[in-house]
């Protein structure tokens, strides 16, 4: 019943919490462990003991500053596990090879202004270029866009230079900051955010490209229904977000446990001060 359970779950880990960047709109400035990296065998035993079939390598580090990487993804990949990768892309363009020959199912460019977009740019124009000359399907490349006040008038831009560059489709995903990222970084407001999707459904519609929008939020929180979250240490947490809600630790504990308590914590969430406030 467990291993049929996690079969459907999505497992986000961790690979590192080191970042070359210190974006505003990031946690991570405020997490008081930063220093640290998954290893290849801590990756294996988490994949052999429990079974996944989705895994999505992010966190609150920057993933490709794990040495180790592009063997967990060919590890994962040889176990027949549909893989994910979440970026800031900077170091793509030295790991055009590795990526495509890790076999890596799609890859999320991070992006909040059009002026990151330099510092990537190039790296995504060449994994496009490489992945068209090997004839392959995938990666799938996304631009994962956080949506807040600052960057509210640039959306559209940045959804056309998606489509210009060739990129195969835009996520947008709300401001998480409960906790309070930066002085000044605010959410849009709910009137804002209703004009805003309706200027993106109609591009979406005009271009024909695909373009996913936030769901309306509600409780038990969905992404926490379909995934589990386990950072650099092992530690198991209901989302990326709930550093401090531990489960338990996917290298030492019961993972039966892990996952009673789990679903201990779905069914209280409606009461936690996080998730009761949560937008995202």
């Amino acid at each position: 019943m467990l291993r049929r359970m996690l079969s459907y779950l999505t497992l986000q880990i961790e690979p590192t919490r080191e970042c070359n960047l210190n974006c505003k709109i990031c946690m991570r400035r405020h997490l008081e462990r930063k220093g640290c990296y998954l290893s290849l065998e801590q990756f294996k035993h988490i994949l052999d003991a429990y079974h996944f079939r989705f895994v999505g390598l992010h966190g609150w580090g920057e993933p490709l500053l794990n040495p180790e990487l592009f063997e967990m993804l060919r590890y994962a990949k040889s176990r027949g596990i549909t893989t994910n990768l979440t970026t800031n892309g900077i170091l793509v363009e030295e790991h055009v090879g590795d990526i495509l020959d890790a076999g890596v199912n799609d890859i999320a460019f991070g992006i909040y202004h059009m002026e990151f977009l330099d510092r990537f740019r190039s790296g995504l124009e060449k994994l496009l270029t490489e992945r068209a000359r090997r004839r392959m399907r995938i990666p799938r490349t996304y631009f994962d866009i956080t949506v807040y006040r600052d960057n509210r008038d640039e959306i559209i831009k940045l959804i056309e230079t998606a489509i210009e560059l060739d990129v195969d489709a835009v996520i947008l995903h709300r401001l998480f900051n409960i906790y309070g990222v930066d002085e000044g970084i605010e959410y849009i407001t709910g009137e804002e955010e209703e004009r805003l999707f309706r200027e993106v459904r109609a591009l979406s519609k005009d271009k024909r490209y695909r373009v996913y929008l936030p769901r309306r939020h509600t409780l038990p929180c969905i992404y926490v229904k379909r995934s589990i979250y386990v950072s650099c240490d092992g530690d198991v947490t209901p989302c990326c977000y709930l550093v401090n809600d531990s489960l338990g630790n996917a290298l030492n504990d019961n993972f039966k446990a892990i996952m009673s308590a789990r679903t201990e914590f779905i069914r209280e969430m409606h009461m936690h001060p996080v998730c009761s406030k949560c937008i995202w």
